[in-house]
């Protein structure tokens, strides 16, 4: 057996494929249903229910897919080159604040300018709210992760802030911005029973333009060379810096759009805490997806259909809506041990070559 393993190169990472991800995070989401004396496949059968039960619950299951697959494309264009954005839950904040600041103040704008250019200038926030920390990692190899999730913080609690006082609404029955002007809304596909706005048509027309990106193009192949193998990348003369830096930037770009599509086709104005996690929701899809923007569209749908379904299956079973955080942790838990026992798995190959030699 072990001889059989050696010859088919075998790789013990393969223990954590994502079908086998998911088939764990079912179970392990299914004991702690278990727990409180509910019966599993009874939950499960409302939470689909609840997500795609009536046209009315689809199109939610849609709305809530359509910020977390930009979350998703955010999070994959880092982990493209090997490196981690965590910190698309702050961009995406930003982003929503500066389309928001578009759609209020930009006045006399036809839709056809009006639109691309909040979308843009929401963009813009969250490549700027991504600037510091992508500079620091680059230049100065500084520890991405903790600046992330502290600054992830800061967009929360600034928005607030500024939602609360400078650019509130004055209105003593909401807390929240203006509405955005009508020429800065994207329009809607649907309006009965629900509305869905034009988001999801970006989503696919982003996908694509990432796929060809990523596989067509040769800057795109510099950046999966680099997230394959860093030191060989160097070796061979890619800018393995400059690189870094354009991920990152783009990836807050995303980060961006995701909340600018979310203001301007949704809310129409912002709230605070308008996100309930989306930023972080992007991070197992992307993962379990192994970056494909295609991939990527499929499991927003299937975590927009927990968030949609969940509500649902609480009325029925009295299970609470945190179930979400639950699955959404045991998957990034799951593949935390996918990444370090593929690590565990290259450096063992290296040494035995090594060895050899």
């Amino acid at each position: 057996m072990k001889e059989w393993i050696k010859s088919r190169n075998f790789d013990i990472s393969n223990l954590f494929s994502p079908v086998i991800i998911v088939g764990i995070t079912v179970l392990l989401t299914s004991l702690v249903i278990g727990s409180v004396r509910v019966n599993p496949l009874e939950a499960y059968y409302y939470l689909i229910v609840g997500a795609f039960g009536n046209p009315s619950r689809i199109i939610d299951t849609l709305t809530k897919a359509v910020p977390i697959s930009f979350a998703g494309f955010a999070v994959s264009m880092s982990t493209r080159a090997g490196i981690f954005n965590i910190g698309v839950e702050g961009q995406l904040t930003m982003g929503a604040f500066g389309a928001t600041i578009a759609g209020i103040y930009l006045v006399g704008l036809p839709p056809i300018i009006h639109i691309p250019l909040a979308l843009l200038i929401g963009m813009l926030f969250g490549v700027l709210y991504a600037m510091l920390p992508s500079l620091l990692f680059v230049f100065k190899e500084v520890d991405m992760i903790v600046i992330l999730i502290m600054m992830n913080n800061i967009a929360k609690l600034l928005v607030t802030y500024l939602v609360f006082g400078p650019f509130s609404s004055g209105m003593s029955s909401i807390t929240a911005t203006d509405a955005v002007q009508i020429s800065a809304r994207l329009p809607n596909l649907i309006t009965q029973p629900n509305r869905l706005s034009i988001g999801i048509l970006l989503v696919l027309a982003v996908a694509i333009i990432l796929y060809l990106y990523y596989y067509r193009t040769t800057k795109g192949y510099e950046l999966r060379c680099l997230g394959q193998n860093r030191e060989a990348a160097i070796v061979a003369g890619l800018p393995a810096k400059r690189i870094y830096l354009v991920a990152l930037l783009l990836s807050g770009a995303l980060g961006g759009l995701a909340g600018s599509v979310e203001i301007l086709g949704n809310f129409h104005r912002l709230y605070p805490n308008f996100s309930p996690g989306y930023g972080f929701d992007g991070i197992p899809i992307s993962a379990l997806a192994v970056g494909n923007p295609f991939g990527i569209i499929i499991g927003s749908i299937v975590f927009g259909a927990i968030r949609t379904g969940s509500l649902y299956m609480q009325i029925r079973t009295g299970i609470p809506v945190e179930l979400v955080l639950v699955v959404q942790g045991i998957l990034i838990t799951l593949i935390a041990c996918q990444r370090f026992l593929k690590n565990y798995a290259n450096a063992k190959v290296m040494k035995q070559r090594m060895g050899a030699k």
